[in-house]
């Protein structure tokens, strides 16, 4: 059999034909049907006539707050623990629970054995103190005249100079009882005792009675003044980097309806609690006029994100697809010439701030150039695309 050109041409185009057969089989194959699943063409008309909107992202600051909750307590200077420094028995009491005091009122009068028994002391050491002053000025006059002896004059020097210590510090806690220099060094013998209010505020708790007996080692009254207050605030790790020093933030009085005040975080606990895992923030703040606001009470403090008041692309809501714990939106890019199609493209976002109407988001991978989000009835569009996708699974 001849083998001629003519032949040889035509097993040649043969070849060629398998091969570029064969090589758009494997493209096809190769081709990813993700990608194309991910991309959506449709018209301008059956946009309008599915209701899908496009927009424009817009750059916005969306305010995201932080909710802290935490009680009120009394700041350390602004609340007290009534007690006595002498043991006696209650023998009237002047006020009551609720009552307002100003600072040195009398709270109540003890009758003390205890306060006769240290007068006396201080009646004794005093008269030996003279006496001593008296024998000290005597040795003093004999050693300039070379009459007496040294170690005379250095004991009795000794003896005066402790008795006037323990005179001193007899008339010390006899103050310290609320009595004068004056009737201290008078005649008179003080029986009772009365104990002071030692802050301005309101008596909240007043747990004794007439006769009872009064002990250094009882809390007899407790005042608490409620112009200056704060609240304990629980903050976690998480949210440690929006919380500052001076920091102004929103106080809320979550069971009662007193309308809120601004506060000031006034200190930062440098430890975490063991039990609450958290940090404990005091926030200094005022009581509302008219309000009364007490230790314990359940507050909410309201703080800002800081990050949040940077601004972001900001979409709404609808625009924002969620799908196995994923975000996404549908980006609209330039129509296609050739069909008049629009071309929309899923991107996966991370969701950031947001409100009741915006959400903001972020780009994984940003789109280049200008587009456009579907901003309402994504889910139709991401059903064309599912149907797309099973059409190339078949």
């Amino acid at each position: 059999m001849k083998f001629t050109i003519k032949n040889y041409l035509g097993l040649v185009l043969i070849v060629v034909t398998v091969a570029c057969a064969t090589k758009t089989k494997d493209e096809q194959s190769n081709k990813s049907p993700v990608d194309d699943a991910a991309t959506v063409s449709i018209s301008d008309s059956s946009l309008a006539l599915l209701e899908v909107s496009l927009i424009t992202p817009e750059l916005k600051i969306v305010e995201s707050n932080i909710y802290l909750a935490g009680n009120v307590v009394a700041m350390p200077n602004y609340r007290a623990s009534v007690s006595t420094d002498i043991a006696g028995k209650i023998e009237r009491i002047y006020v009551r629970e609720g009552s307002y005091v100003k600072k040195g009122t009398p709270l109540m009068t003890l009758r003390s054995m205890e306060v006769i028994e240290l007068q006396n002391q201080y009646f004794e050491a005093k008269a030996q103190m003279d006496f001593l002053a008296l024998e000290f000025k005597r040795q003093e006059e004999l050693i300039r005249n070379n009459i007496g002896a040294l170690v005379d004059f250095q004991t009795t020097e000794s003896k005066y100079k402790a008795s006037i210590s323990k005179v001193n510090a007899l008339m010390a806690k006899l103050q310290l009882l609320g009595f004068s220099r004056e009737f201290i060094n008078s005649p008179e013998v003080a029986t009772n005792v009365t104990i002071p209010a030692p802050i301005d505020g309101y008596i909240f708790k007043l747990p004794v009675q007439i006769g009872m007996l009064a002990t250094t080692d009882i809390t007899m009254a407790e005042i608490v003044n409620n112009n200056e207050l704060m609240a304990d605030v629980y903050v976690y790790d998480k949210d440690l980097d929006n919380i500052s020093e001076g920091q102004n933030v929103e106080v809320d009085f979550i069971t009662h309806s007193y309308p809120s005040v601004t506060g000031t975080v006034a200190h930062i606990s440098r430890a975490i609690d063991p039990q609450t895992k958290a940090v404990t923030v005091h926030v200094k703040f005022t009581s509302p006029a008219g309000k009364m606001i007490l230790p314990d009470m359940s507050v909410r403090c309201v703080v800002v994100k800081k990050e949040s008041l940077l601004p972001q692309l900001t979409v709404p809501h609808s625009a924002v697809l969620t799908d196995e714990d994923h975000s996404f939106v549908y980006v609209a890019f330039d129509k296609d010439k050739t069909q008049s199609l629009n071309i929309l493209q899923k991107y996966r976002v991370e969701v950031g701030n947001q409100n009741e109407r915006v959400i903001q988001i972020k780009f994984s991978n940003p789109p280049q150039g200008e587009f456009k989000i579907i901003g309402k009835n994504v889910a139709i569009i991401e059903n064309e695309r599912k149907k797309r996708l099973g059409a190339l699974v078949e």
